[in-house]
């Protein structure tokens, strides 16, 4: 062992680790802080630092009149090399000003993608389920066996779900009779969130229809034809040349993906607006066989969806709420482990369902790693890097035997909308991140609130973060999200406003 002890992954020295631990980690806290404040302020710090030092023989010259007979010399070589005509100091004026215009333009902030807005979906009451309501419909179903019932009944108890969630309306129905899995069934709650979302959208927006030149959406398992992107044309009217795009199969990462795909469109077509839409259709995921890896699904998985307005129109970027500064992809599709590990697939009685591997967590895992890895030196601070930097040439060249270095987000990040997945999910990533309670706060409270509605999930998080927190200009937000593949999808959006909307879904307001 090294010498001393560790925390947080770093070494403590000896004079530290003699003192009472709430000493010891309040020092190393401020130290920490010290640390942070002083890489960050580096040249104004060096720069006090020389006029300090500087003071003193400057305050001499000034009581011996040398500055004064400097001032002096310079005014009357100006009254005698600099005597310009009139015309000549309009002329160097003029030039002054072009140069000056011509750097402004040159150091002009490059075209963005900026997030408008956005609508997360609220279901009507009449849709809302009990943990209750659920067990009895579980209970009365004849093609689950008593084993699969206790084990939903068992998922459903641990799971994190608060007392009350929402479902579609033949869902909610069939716990007093076979349910109807007629693609009109599927179309009609597909339509029904993600028409209320957009709709909801432009009235809060004040956007014409006619002036979005793109359509994305998203959506894992129901993919019908006409496509949903189709769909949102017909039903708004949109115009002839508007591009559309439908993504499915991408799982509870889609809207990333589809975020991804708007702000390239963004970055080759000037005076753009992309409407990305997405929801999960619960109906199509109803799994009636008994293998426990397919049944999850039945029981954490909720309605939900969201429509967003991206834009890089300058009318658009002065009063949207945030501008995308990254956004990192991670695919670990190439490993067999993570490739299966989330899959549509038959049973062996040939019951269709969802199939979640024991394997989820350590995957997740090794998908966060690797997309943090490559994120962190994009958005973490100097300090934090040196950090870490010093922590790996420690274990790596000295062969210090000390935890490797885990980078405090919280450095770099002021809020967190992380997808809540599951319990498991949220306190895996939880550890990972060395997240606080407070931070976990906007994974918890949203599933709890709503269970898993797929890729609309980090938007839900979001909103209860502007709603219950409130994000401030110049803050911050990171984005995370997973899915099947594998992929693990970051954004990072900084806050352009002070931003503390009261969202419709976390203020009891349903959406129809």
């Amino acid at each position: 062992m090294g010498r001393g002890g560790t925390v947080g992954g770093s070494e403590v020295p000896d004079a530290l680790r003699r003192l009472p631990e709430p000493i010891r980690a309040w020092a190393m806290r401020k130290a920490k802080a010290v640390f942070h404040f002083t890489c960050s302020h580096l040249v104004e710090l060096a720069l006090a630092a020389i006029v300090s030092l500087n003071a003193g023989r400057i305050l001499e010259a000034h009581q011996h009149g040398e500055l004064a007979a400097l001032w002096g010399r310079a005014c009357e070589f100006s009254a005698q090399r600099l005597d310009l005509s009139l015309g000549w100091a309009l002329a160097a004026q003029a030039a002054v000003l072009a140069a000056a215009a011509a750097l402004l333009w040159l150091l002009r902030p490059a075209r963005g993608t900026y997030l408008v807005d956005w609508y997360s979906f609220r279901p009507p009451d009449r849709m809302a389920v009990s943990v209750e309501d659920m067990n009895v419909g579980i209970q009365r179903k004849k093609c689950w066996n008593e084993e699969s019932k206790r084990f939903m009944g068992k998922v459903m108890e641990i799971s994190g779900l608060g007392q009350s969630t929402f479902l579609p309306d033949e869902v909610k129905a069939g716990k007093l009779r076979d349910m109807d899995q007629s693609n009109t069934n599927k179309r009609a709650e597909t339509e029904l969130v993600l028409f209320t979302s957009i709709q909801r959208l432009f009235e809060n927006t004040g956007i014409d229809p006619a002036s979005v030149d793109a359509v994305i959406t998203t959506c894992c398992t129901f993919n019908p034809t006409p496509s949903l992107s189709a769909f949102v044309v017909n039903r708004f009217g949109l115009r002839p040349s508007v591009k559309t795009y439908s993504l499915g199969g991408m799982g509870c990462s889609a809207s990333l993906i589809a975020l991804d795909l708007a702000n390239e469109l963004l970055k080759s077509n000037a005076g753009m607006r992309v409407l990305v839409a997405g929801t999960e259709n619960i109906l199509d995921n109803m799994y009636w066989g008994s293998q426990r890896s397919m049944l999850i699904t039945c029981c954490i998985f909720r309605l939900g969806g969201v429509a967003a307005l991206l834009s890089n129109r300058r009318g658009d970027a002065r009063r949207a709420k945030y501008r995308l500064a990254h956004l990192v992809r991670t695919h670990l599709g190439a490993s067999d482990e993570a490739y299966n590990c989330v899959m549509q697939k038959d049973d062996e009685t040939g019951q269709l369902g969802m199939r979640i591997g024991r394997d989820l967590m350590s995957v997740a895992g090794k998908a966060l790693r690797q997309n943090i890895t490559e994120l962190g030196p994009r958005v973490l601070p100097l300090s934090e890097k040196l950090i870490f930097a010093g922590n790996f040439v420690a274990r790596k060249v000295l062969g210090v035997r000390i935890k490797p270095r885990v980078p405090d987000f919280s450095t770099a990040f002021q809020h967190f909308c992380i997808h809540p997945g599951g319990k498991a999910v949220i306190e895996e990533v939880g550890k990972q991140l060395r997240l606080t309670p407070r931070q976990c706060l906007p994974m918890v409270v949203p599933f709890e609130r709503f269970g898993n509605t797929s890729s609309s999930s980090t938007w839900y998080a979001w909103g209860y973060v502007e709603t219950v927190q409130g994000v401030r200009r110049g803050e911050r937000v990171w984005q995370l999200a997973f899915g099947s593949g594998f992929k693990c999808n970051s954004a990072v959006w900084v806050a352009l406003r002070d931003c503390r909307d009261q969202h419709d879904a976390w203020t009891e307001t349903p959406s129809c």
